[in-house]
């Protein structure tokens, strides 16, 4: 694995082209229904995605989306299930109604392409849509008076129902497909549902046909085609025809990644692969999932890491191993934390309390002899001594640390730029950085100047050229040359959000909806 740096982008430059993305997914989806005449309606029963919609700036909801549609207005309208909290999708609770996108509050645009994208076969009129939706709000469409209980989800086309103390399954039309005779029954996966009789676990299929016999101990979901399944003898894997492509006889089995499936048997833990070879032998004490062609493991000398190969990339000799990123990965010794490079080579040795990846060409360290934080470059040379009370990862040339004094910047060279001197400080974004002074908060540039100056009571980071602020009067919102675009006089504020056009604000203890000039555009 190559240890490559990726090109970095200012906060506010990401979240432009990601609304820039937000708009044109919104258009595409417009379109798609567009050309659907009077079937401009898609209702999902099993879709699996989930569009989440954040109210506040603290909070958050998620919805799941069954339905997503186009109304006269030609506007995109979703109907949806709450998912947590037992909240709805706006301020309010969600009404069983085809709701407007442009009325919530940070609308996932891309979500809702996707949904019309792969659905939109299954357009239908606002009618036909309704009927559909109703089953799924309300429940109707099924005999709830046949079946001691029923799941409230259609999963994959089926419900799940249980009568006379018996598990089956009808489908959305409310015909039973699997009959009630099941001790046990999990939802349908890879065309196939998991099942319990007094003989065991096996498989059904969608016509009710009995794939995989009730034989087993114990089973899991199809995934990829294989299902683990546990017999007498052990732990092993079917296939969707009921064949052991590996064999039932490992004390423990884990789930395929990347192609191959950990076990244990009476020697330790080793990796097979999909046709049931031993591609690694089972000699470890622990193992984990692959990741990235890489693995971590446990022998009786340490942590380690191996390749796909059962190749020791990262010796087998150290207390703990964290995952690989950016081609390093964390390990520890007896005395202390290192970085060790892609080809098992330390290139930070271990003597730190903690350490990061590398950032810039250096990388974060805490030292083991006290507290303090500095950063070494790809030679293990501490460049930068361990001096600060805390400190942040460099970007744009320049990194945030805290002395004693307080909040400042240093660059590569370990000079400090902007004297620590500061209550609070943010990293760099788009030129400016928000720092929290005596006098209160404001934004300064890389040379150390108060473009804004500090005096605030509070200060947002900038999102789309705009700050939320708080003075003394009040909320408002400023630019980059600190000029108070929409006055201080709001009682509470909301964002922008994802650089929309308009926000919430809160006037003589109503709120309003003002434009990025704050003129109000709502009642």
């Amino acid at each position: 694995m190559a240890n490559k740096t990726a090109e970095k982008i200012s906060p506010d430059t990401f979240l432009n082209e990601m609304n820039a993305i937000n708009n044109k997914a919104k258009d595409a989806a417009i379109d798609l229904l567009s050309k659907q005449g009077n079937k401009r309606y898609i209702v999902v029963m099993n879709w699996e995605y989930y569009y989440t919609e954040y109210y506040t700036s603290q909070s958050a909801i998620s919805v799941s989306v069954f339905g997503v549609g186009l109304n006269e207005d030609n506007n995109l309208c979703i109907a949806a299930t709450v998912d947590n909290q037992g909240y709805g999708c706006s301020k309010y609770d969600f009404e069983q109604d085809w709701v407007e996108v442009s009325e919530l509050n940070r609308p996932c645009y891309a979500f809702l392409y996707r949904f019309v994208a792969q659905n939109i076969d299954k357009a239908v009129t606002k009618e036909e849509a309704d009927d559909l939706a109703d089953k799924y709000w309300n429940g109707n469409g099924f005999d709830p008076g046949k079946y001691d209980w029923q799941d409230v989800f259609i999963c994959n086309g089926f419900v799940k129902v249980k009568l006379d103390g018996k598990f089956g399954f009808i489908n959305e039309d409310g015909v039973e497909i699997i009959p009630c005779k099941y001790e046990d029954a999990d939802a349908f996966s890879d065309g196939l549902a998991k099942v319990k009789s007094a003989e065991g676990w096996g498989f059904v299929n969608e016509n009710g046909e009995e794939i995989i016999p009730c034989k087993y101990e114990d089973a899991d979901a199809f995934s990829g085609g294989l299902a683990r399944v546990k017999s007498a003898e052990g732990w092993g894997f079917v296939n969707e025809d009921g064949e052991e492509i590996i064999a039932c006889k490992y004390e423990e089995a884990c789930g395929f990644s990347e192609g191959l499936a950990g076990v244990k048997s009476a020697d330790g833990w080793g990796f097979v692969n999909e046709n049931g070879e031993e591609i690694i032998s089972c000699k470890y004490e622990e193992a984990h999932y692959f990741w990235l062609g890489l693995t971590k493991v446990k022998s009786a000398e340490g942590w380690g890491t191996i390749n796909k190969d059962g190749e020791e990339i990262i010796p087998c000799k150290y207390e703990e191993v964290e995952s690989v990123r950016k081609g390093m990965a964390k390990v520890k010794s007896k005395e202390g934390w290192g970085l060790a490079n892609e080809n098992g080579e330390e290139i930070i040795p271990c003597k730190y309390e903690d350490v990061d990846v590398f950032f810039d060409g250096l990388a974060l360290v805490q030292s083991n002899e006290g507290w303090g934080w500095g950063f070494v470059n790809e030679n293990g040379e501490e460049i930068i001594p361990c001096k600060y009370i805390d400190a942040d990862d460099f970007f744009d040339g320049l990194a945030r640390v805290h002395s004693k004094e307080g909040w400042g910047f240093v660059n590569k060279d370990g000079e400090e730029i902007i004297p620590c001197k500061y209550k609070d400080a943010d990293a760099f974004s788009d030129g400016l950085a928000r720092v929290h002074s005596k006098e209160g908060w404001g934004f300064i540039n890389k040379d150390g100047e108060e473009i804004i100056h500090c005096k605030y009571k509070y200060a947002d980071a900038f999102s789309y050229g705009l700050a939320r602020v708080q003075s003394k009067e009040g909320w408002g919102f400023v630019n980059k040359d600190g000029e108070e675009i929409i006055s201080c006089k709001y009682e509470d504020a909301d964002y922008f959000w994802f650089g929309a056009e308009t926000a919430e604000v809160k006037l003589n203890g109503e709120w309003i909806t003002i434009d990025k000039t704050g003129k109000q555009v709502t009642e």
